[in-house]
């Protein structure tokens, strides 16, 4: 090894307390040429951080000085380069999140998982905090890509057929924000004389505000007939507390 690679990894580690192979003893086990994970030790380094060191050769080509104690446990198994890999491919994963490149699919992919995993994001409540969450096929992004990709066209968005269900390629679909807007908790299908709309197309052909007839419904557990027939007393903001006292 040249003094002038040792001085230099020497000044690189910034440690005082380092002594050259040439002024130490070798060590009684010696280590040379056994692989580590991706280093393979090349030689005695010298001793320093209270252990022997090694210099060792990773498999990217790059040379790093180990303290024997590391390579022994399993606390080194590279120069760095691994856990450079696996951070590139967690924040890239398979090229779909580039910085200033990020796919309608890994955005969808990262947006479901924040909601149901994420106790931290606004809206937890309304999906991880009440039970739901993504099926074990889409903890993959290959796997939440490929259907994305087939499924969901331009101008549509990831949506859950059953608002209490899971995210999970038989509970969902793409919809368009309209439709969207039809499928929420507070967005009911409605069936009277035969006819089954949902809340808004209710709202719609009676006339009678959307938050009423849902009022009336689910609050007030009115008879649909009733909900549907009955005139709206203020066609105001307050509509539905109005008719709430006169029950």
């Amino acid at each position: 090894m040249s003094t002038i690679l040792f001085s230099a990894m020497i000044r690189k580690a910034k440690k005082r307390i380092l002594r050259p192979a040439s002024e130490c003893r070798y060590p009684k086990t010696d280590l040379v040429g056994q692989r580590f994970g991706r280093l393979v030790v090349k030689e005695f380094a010298g001793r320093g951080w209270g252990s022997v060191l090694w210099l060792c050769l990773c498999d990217c080509g790059n040379n790093r000085i180990v303290r024997g104690s590391d390579l022994k446990k399993g606390d080194t198994q590279s120069c760095g380069c691994y856990r450079k890999q696996k951070s590139s491919e967690i924040h890239t994963i398979h090229g779909a999140a580039k910085k200033g490149e990020k796919t309608r699919a890994y955005k969808r992919f990262h947006d479901i998982h924040t909601r149901c995993y994420n106790p931290k994001f606004s809206r937890y409540k309304d999906y991880g905090g009440r039970g739901i969450y993504v099926c074990d096929e889409w903890r993959s992004f290959p796997v939440f890509r490929d259907w994305f990709e087939s499924h969901v066209g331009e101008g549509e968005e990831l949506d859950r057929i059953d608002n209490d269900g899971p995210y999970a390629p038989w509970n969902c679909r793409g919809a368009t924000r309209k439709e969207q807007a039809r499928n929420t908790r507070r967005n009911i299908n409605i069936t009277w004389d035969g006819e089954t709309l949902c809340l808004k197309d209710w709202a719609k052909r009676t006339g009678i505000n959307a938050e009423t007839l849902w009022n009336r419904i689910r609050r007030h557990n009115w008879p649909i007939e009733k909900a549907l027939t009955t005139p709206a007393m203020n066609r105001g903001r307050h509509q539905h507390t109005r008719e709430s006292t006169a029950l």
